[in-house]
């Protein structure tokens, strides 16, 4: 149990995707100490895995990074939108893919100080191909390899998401596991 008690909290930033909030504690022998937490809207990511063990990443330019990367399908949960409805709409929106199987893999902090959100990693399975519906301005390209080519880009920095590498090597020590079981990983 924390020796800090929250005496207020108030929005000082509001945006579609993020609020900040300042927090004002004081602790039992009377000091007090502002902090910020800056929340975002919770993310899914997923994985489209093929029964070969071959994954489906995309290439999509980053603003924010300047470059060009490689990683998981990944969105913001919409309004009404439960996760498993926000992972199966930005696969098919970005990729074209829906997939028949799900499994949610994993649900990750983003931060534990200043950053707070949510991110809910999903395997999809079992896959169907359509037309994408990209966003405006959006350019994304559909790579497909290995699940262990994946892993060694992982390992090199040529992946370099969280969300990404930790979606990765949880498949493929997830594939590990199940190697003495029936599973489709």
């Amino acid at each position: 149990m924390s020796q800090w008690k929250i005496t207020s909290q108030k929005s000082i930033f509001k945006a579609k995707l993020l609020d900040i909030q300042e927090i004002v504690l004081k602790s039992k022998d009377g000091k007090e100490k502002v902090h910020h937490v800056a929340e975002r809207t919770p993310t899914v990511s997923v994985f489209p895995l093929t029964d070969a063990n071959e994954i489906y990443l995309i290439y999509q330019y980053r603003q924010m990074l300047k470059k060009r990367t490689l990683e998981a399908v990944a969105g913001y949960i919409e309004k009404k939108e439960n996760t498993l409805q926000a992972a199966k709409r930005e696969l098919r929106e970005e990729t074209g893919i829906t997939a028949m199987q799900w499994e949610e893999i994993a649900r990750v902090e983003m931060a534990a100080s200043v950053f707070k959100g949510k991110m809910y990693l999903f395997l999809a399975t079992d896959l169907e191909f359509g037309p994408t519906q990209l966003d405006e301005g959006e350019e994304i390209t559909l790579v497909k390899m290995p699940l262990l080519e994946a892993v060694k880009k992982v390992m090199t920095g040529e992946i370099d998401h969280s969300h990404s590498m930790i979606g990765i090597l949880m498949l493929d020590k997830l594939r590990m596991q199940r190697k003495q079981k029936p599973s489709k990983l």
